[in-house]
């Protein structure tokens, strides 16, 4: 006879997802999020979403900086600030 063994472990996995709401909470819009991927790494997740916002960014020319798009932070800067 064989044995058979079951076990639950940990799996970190990285999706990249796009969210879309009003700039005022106040105006009566629904929100939404969408997903654009699940990756095995933060880096592969964050330059699949730099390059989607990056170029949903130009798509819609708004100027540098404009508060209506906003980019992923890169993944170093997020395990800084959350040690």
């Amino acid at each position: 006879m064989t044995k058979a063994e079951y076990r639950v472990r940990p799996v970190t996995r990285y999706i990249v997802t796009r969210w879309e709401g009003p700039d005022d909470p106040r105006v009566g819009c629904v929100n939404g999020s969408t997903t654009h991927g699940e990756y095995d790494n933060a880096d592969t997740a964050y330059a699949v979403a730099h390059a989607l916002c990056r170029a949903e960014h130009d798509r819609l020319g708004y100027p540098p900086g404009d508060p209506r798009i906003v980019y992923p932070e890169p993944p170093a800067t997020k395990a800084a600030r959350a040690a």
